[in-house]
């Protein structure tokens, strides 16, 4: 483990390591990923460990509860979209498919 950081996460996908580590550095919070090139990096090649997201052990507490905050999002309901009927996960402030916010009414309006 590296000096002074503590591990907050673990992943079975490099993808959502990275995608958590985004969420923490714009919070200003440094991260170093461990593990990520051992993780499904290859088709067809059996997984040898997670991805372990590391901060220093004075962010540990706002790491905690950032990564908290974002997984209760991930897990929320889903959303359909008005203006084109697109089903959206959660997490999704926007429509991933025709660009319209969430609570916007049919005809482009927000609600």
């Amino acid at each position: 483990m590296a000096s002074g950081r503590v591990c907050v996460r673990r992943y079975s996908s490099p993808i959502e390591a990275n995608i958590v580590r985004g969420l923490l550095e714009e919070a200003g919070i440094p991260v170093q990923l461990e593990g990520e090139a051992l993780v499904g990096a290859y088709a067809g090649l059996a997984k040898i460990g997670d991805v372990r997201l590391l901060v220093r052990a004075r962010d540990e507490a706002t790491a905690r509860g950032l990564i908290e905050d974002y997984e209760q999002r991930e897990s929320g309901p889903e959303w359909i979209c008005n203006s084109c009927g697109e089903s959206n996960g959660a997490r999704f402030e926007v429509c991933w498919r025709c660009a319209a916010p969430a609570g916007t009414a049919p005809g482009g309006a927000n609600a």
